[in-house]
């Protein structure tokens, strides 16, 4: 059996999607929900469905297995769910539906990011400096200048380039460095 084409798991998984709110015109990880780049948005409120599942297709979400092959589950588009690169390496390889749809459930792309402020925090030696962080954060001067001292890192995950949080945390640690 051939591999399902994005756009036939989308199909298939269309009705689940609409009972969770998802935007069909803005394709986005089933698991942490996280939007893509704007390219990917349809912004186009009388799109036809063919339109719709065409940009699905074009989407740059990974063909993830529910239940894993190793496990006998199969290329189907049943067995198959979209998500980010990020949230597949995550996913867990498990022989219940049930788990992994409680799994999905269970993610939030505003906590993993989060977890990333956090690490970022400890990474710079940063957690007994919450409060001079946030009054960085604050500035949208002193922003301005980390964002114009940051270049753009092409992202392996999801594609496309973004500027890192750990390129924006090193700057406010050499930055309290110096008013020290």
């Amino acid at each position: 059996m051939t591999m399902p084409t994005k756009a036939q798991i989308f199909e298939h998984w269309m009705d689940w999607l609409d009972k969770r709110g998802f935007d069909w015109g803005e394709p986005c990880c089933w698991a942490c929900k996280r939007d893509l780049d704007d390219k990917y948005d349809l912004n186009k409120p009388s799109a036809t469905r063919e339109e719709i599942i065409k940009n699905w297709e074009r989407a740059p979400l990974q063909r993830c297995h529910i239940i894993a092959r190793q496990f006998g589950g199969e290329d189907t588009p049943d067995n198959l769910f979209l998500m980010c690169k990020s949230c597949h390496d995550r996913a867990p390889n498990t022989k219940s539906r049930e788990a992994f749809l409680d799994w999905v459930e269970r993610q939030d792309y505003t906590a993993l990011v989060q977890e990333d402020i956090m690490r970022e925090l400890r990474n710079f030696d940063l957690l007994d400096r919450i409060d001079d962080v946030n009054e960085m954060l604050a500035d949208k001067e002193l922003m301005k200048r980390f964002f114009s001292n940051s270049g753009f890192h092409m992202n392996q995950a999801r594609g496309g380039a973004e500027i890192t949080l750990s390129s924006i945390f090193v700057q406010i640690a050499e930055e309290l460095k110096r008013r020290k």
